[in-house]
């Protein structure tokens, strides 16, 4: 497993993905190298690819992952 580099910048969100802007999700996307969801979970770019490491408590890494899997 190869980690992107440069990482980009890592965000913490405040509030569900879904409950997010759209244009807050999309400059999100464009420059993170890692996030951290409200309820503990985490996600890191891998090869251009998502990957979760900790789903959370609400699983909202995962659905964050589903969702930009969909938009790829």
């Amino acid at each position: 497993m190869k980690h992107d580099e440069p990482r980009g910048y890592w965000f913490s969100l405040p509030k569900p993905w879904l409950e997010l802007l759209q244009d807050l999700r999309d400059r999100i996307v464009e420059s993170a190298g890692e996030i951290r969801t409200y309820d503990g979970g985490h996600l890191i770019r891998v090869d251009g690819v998502w990957e979760v490491v900790t789903s959370g408590t609400h699983n909202d890494a995962d659905i964050i992952q589903n969702a930009l899997r969909k938009a790829n």
